[in-house]
C-alpha cells in the first residue's frame, strides 16, 4: 500500500523527481567480450548484470521502481536448455513498463524477442499465471539478454536484494536510491562489502557497488545455502522531512500482532472456544495431552489452505466453516490457551535454511512464521498442518525470534515484544532403529530377514502426520516405501504395524514389521558364504570433495540412528573376518557431538551386531566438517561390509 505520512515532505522536495531508469535501455551493440579458458568450462557466465531499486515521490505518494538487466554467455546444451525460456509475473500488484529480450549469436547476429512473442500462461479460471517468451536461435557461445523495468507496490518493512547465487558474474551493478529526505536501513551479509554514498544529487540519495569477478556459490549438500548467499537487506528508517523515525521496529509490530491476534473475543466467539475445548481436550489428565487433543482436532476437522484470505483469521468463521490458514489456526490455539490459563508466548521467526533472523535489523521480512512457546512444557505449538506440540517445523528451529507476550497496566493490554532464541530438539527425540534377525534358508544361497523399524520424532514426521489423509493405495505406497529401507527391490511378507495413525506423531514411535524375502546380502563363493551384512543398516551417504569445503553444515535437526543386527549363524560355520565388524569414530570426543561406533558378541550360534550414529548438533563450522564427513564416511564404509562364513 501507499504510505502518505511516510512520502510527505517539504514541497522543495517535490521537483524533478523522475526515475533515474525510466528511459533505461542496453547498448545497441554488444563490445567483445574476452573469457578464460575456466569462463568457457561453466555451463554458463553472467557477464553483466545491473539491479536497482528506486523509490519515487510522485504527487506525495511514494513509488517503488525495480530494474534488472542480465547478461549471460551459454556454454552448454544444459545451459541452453535452462535459459530458452523467460518468465515474468503476472502479479497485480506489479505493472511491467519496459521488457525486453536479445540473443547475440557467436558470429554477431542479433535476434531480438519482439512483444507479439511473449505468451500468457492461464490457471484454470483463464485468469493469467505468468508471462513468458522463449528464445529464438540459441546456440553454444550465444549471449542472451534481457531487460525489465517494473513498478511494484513500495517496500519499506523489509527486502533484500539477492547479489549471489550459483553463477560467477564478471560484473555487477547495485542501486538503492530514494529521495533525500528519507533514509533506509541497509545491512550487507555473507561478506558482501557496504553499499557506498553518492549524494551528488541533492534531491536523492543513491547508494550503490561495483562488484569485478563475483565468485557463484556451489549448493552443497547439507549446507544453508539460500541464508549463505551475498545480499543486501533494506527498509526505510527516517523521514528527516518530518524529524519521525523507528519505522518499522520489532517494538511497534509486537503491538501490531498484538492489536490482530491477541483481541479479546466476544460473548458468541468465547462461547465457541469453550465449546471446541470441551468436545475435542478429550480425558487428558495433563495440560499437555489436553494440547495435544486440540491439536490434533484442528488439524483433522478445520482445512488449512496456504495463504491468507478473508477473515481466515476470524474465530466464529474458523470454527463455523471448518476454514482457514496456518495464522488463524495460531489464532485458535492462542485462545484455547487463554481460556484454559495456560501461559504462552507468541513467537514471529523465519525460515533460518533461507533468511536467518536477524535481530539488528528488525525488518518485518523476518516476521514470516508463527509459533506459540507454551511456557509449561518448554516447547512450541505451530499451525503448521503436519507438525505437532513438541516438533514444529525444523526450519524455525535453531534461530531467533520475536516473542510477544501480552501485559496488563491498570485495565490497559499491551504487548512487549522480546527477541529470545528458539532451541532445538535433542537428538535422542529424533531415532531411526532398525532391528534385523537374519536366518539361512536350507539351501543356503539365500535368507531371510525378520525386519522391525521404528522412527520417532522428525524421522516419523513423512509418515505419522500424513497417513490418516491418504487413500489405501497411498498408505500402502508409504508403508512399503518405509519397510523396504534396506532393499528397494524385496518381497514383503506378514507386514504389520503400530502407531500408524497421525495422533500418535510425537507421542508415540512408528513401528513397521516384516519378513522380508531378497536375494540382495547372500552371495556363494565356493564352499564359502558372502553375507552383506553391512546393508543391514540401510543405504548411507559417501561425502568425498574435491574441492575444499565453502559453507558450514547445516542440517534439518539433530538425529540419531540405532542398528541391531542378529545373525544366525549356519551349523558348522564360522564367520572369518570378525574384526571387520568393529568400528569407531568419535571425531569429537570432548563434546561427543556427533559419531559412529560399531560392536559384536557371538553368543552360541548367533553373532549380535549393535551399531550407533548420532549428530547431537545441526550446525558444523567449516573448520569441522572435516569430523562431520568423517562421520558420514565411517557409516558408508560398514554400508560395504561383507562377512564371510566358512566351515569350520
Amino acid at each position: 500500500m501507499y504510505i502518505f505520512f511516510i512520502a510527505s515532505a517539504d514541497s522543495s522536495y517535490l521537483f524533478g523527481q523522475n526515475a533515474k531508469y525510466q528511459n533505461y535501455d542496453w547498448a545497441k551493440k554488444l563490445e567483445n567480450y574476452e573469457f578464460s579458458e575456466k569462463d568457457l568450462q561453466k555451463d554458463e557466465v553472467i557477464v553483466f548484470e545491473k539491479r536497482c531499486i528506486e523509490y519515487i515521490n510522485e504527487n506525495e505518494v511514494l513509488k517503488q521502481y525495480v530494474l534488472f538487466h542480465n547478461l549471460k554467455r551459454l556454454n552448454s546444451d544444459a545451459a541452453i536448455e535452462a535459459n530458452n525460456k523467460y518468465y515474468v509475473s503476472a502479479n497485480n500488484d506489479s505493472k511491467t513498463l519496459i521488457l525486453k529480450a536479445r540473443v547475440t549469436k557467436p558470429n554477431g547476429q542479433i535476434i531480438e524477442v519482439s512483444q507479439k512473442d511473449i505468451k500468457q500462461a492461464l490457471d484454470e479460471e483463464g485468469n493469467i499465471k505468468y508471462n513468458y517468451f522463449a528464445f529464438e536461435g540459441i546456440e553454444k557461445g550465444s549471449l542472451i539478454e534481457y531487460l525489465q523495468y517494473t513498478e511494484v507496490v513500495p517496500d519499506f518493512s523489509g527486502n533484500s536484494i539477492m547479489v549471489q547465487n550459483s553463477y560467477d558474474k564478471k560484473r555487477v551493478e547495485l542501486e538503492i536510491i530514494y529521495p533525500a529526505y528519507l533514509e533506509f536501513q541497509l545491512l550487507s551479509v555473507n561478506e558482501l562489502p557496504k553499499l557506498d554514498l553518492d549524494d551528488s544529487d541533492t534531491l536523492k540519495t543513491r547508494m550503490h557497488l561495483t562488484l569485478t569477478d563475483l565468485k557463484g556459490l556451489e549448493n552443497e549438500d547439507w549446507s544453508a545455502y539460500e541464508a549463505n548467499l551475498k545480499k543486501v537487506y533494506y527498509k526505510l528508517s527516517k523521514n528527516l522531512a518530518r524529524n519521525k523515525g523507528n519505522f518499522y521496529t520489532y517494538t511497534e509490530v509486537s503491538k501490531i500482532i498484538h492489536q490482530n491476534m491477541f483481541t479479546p473475543l466476544d460473548k458468541k466467539e468465547q462461547k465457541l472456544v469453550s465449546t471446541f475445548i470441551s468436545k475435542n481436550s478429550g480425558d487428558g489428565k495433563s495440560n499437555l495431552e489436553k494440547l495435544r487433543n486440540l491439536e490434533n482436532a484442528m488439524k483433522k476437522k478445520i482445512t488449512i489452505l496456504d495463504g491468507q484470505f478473508e477473515n481466515s483469521s476470524n474465530i466464529e468463521q474458523i470454527l463455523t466453516k471448518n476454514i482457514s490458514d496456518e495464522r488463524g489456526i495460531t489464532k485458535l490455539m492462542l485462545n484455547c490457551l487463554r481460556e484454559m490459563q495456560v501461559p504462552f508466548e507468541l513467537v514471529l521467526t523465519s525460515d533460518r535454511l533461507e533468511e536467518p533472523f536477524l535481530e539488528e535489523f528488525q525488518g518485518y521480512n523476518f516476521l514470516t512464521d508463527y509459533l506459540i512457546y507454551i511456557k509449561e512444557i518448554d516447547n512450541y505449538f505451530s499451525g503448521d498442518f503436519v507438525s505437532r506440540i513438541g516438533f514444529p517445523p525444523f526450519e524455525l528451529l535453531y534461530n531467533k525470534g520475536l516473542f510477544i507476550s501480552e501485559v496488563t497496566v491498570n485495565d490497559y493490554a499491551t504487548a512487549i515484544g522480546k527477541v529470545k532464541y528458539i532451541k532445538g530438539i535433542n537428538y535422542k527425540e529424533s531415532i531411526d532403529q532398525i532391528d534385523t534377525e537374519v536366518s539361512f534358508n536350507e539351501d543356503l544361497l539365500s535368507c531371510t530377514v525378520l525386519l522391525t523399524r521404528i522412527n520417532t520424532g522428525y524421522k516419523a514426521k513423512s509418515y505419522q502426520p500424513i497417513i490418516d489423509f491418504i487413500d489405501d493405495n497411498q498408505k500402502k505406497e508409504l508403508k512399503d516405501d518405509f519397510l523396504k529401507y534396506l532393499d528397494k527391490d524385496c518381497v514383503l511378507e506378514d507386514v504389520s504395524f503400530e502407531n500408524d495413525n497421525t495422533d500418535a506423531f510425537g507421542v508415540k514411535p512408528f513401528i513397521g514389521k516384516a519378513k522380508v524375502i531378497s536375494s540382495t546380502f547372500t552371495e556363494r563363493a565356493g564352499d564359502k558364504i558372502l553375507l552383506k551384512v553391512g546393508l543391514l543398516i540401510g543405504p548411507q551417504a559417501q561425502m568425498y570433495h574435491e574441492k575444499p569445503r565453502e559453507q558450514a553444515v547445516d542440517s534439518y535437526y539433530t538425529r540419531g540412528y540405532n542398528r541391531k543386527i542378529i545373525i544366525n549363524l549356519p551349523d558348522n560355520y564360522e564367520v572369518k573376518n570378525l574384526a571387520d565388524l568393529k568400528f569407531s569414530c568419535k571425531p569429537d570426543e570432548s563434546k561427543n557431538t556427533l559419531g559412529f561406533e560399531s560392536t559384536y558378541q557371538v553368543i552360541g550360534n548367533q553373532l549380535i551386531i549393535t551399531v550407533t550414529e548420532w549428530y547431537d548438533t545441526h550446525y558444523f563450522a567449516i573448520s569441522d566438517y572435516p569430523s562431520y564427513e568423517k562421520t558420514m564416511n565411517t557409516a558408508a564404509d560398514f554400508n560395504k561390509v561383507v562377512l564371510v562364513l566358512q566351515p569350520k
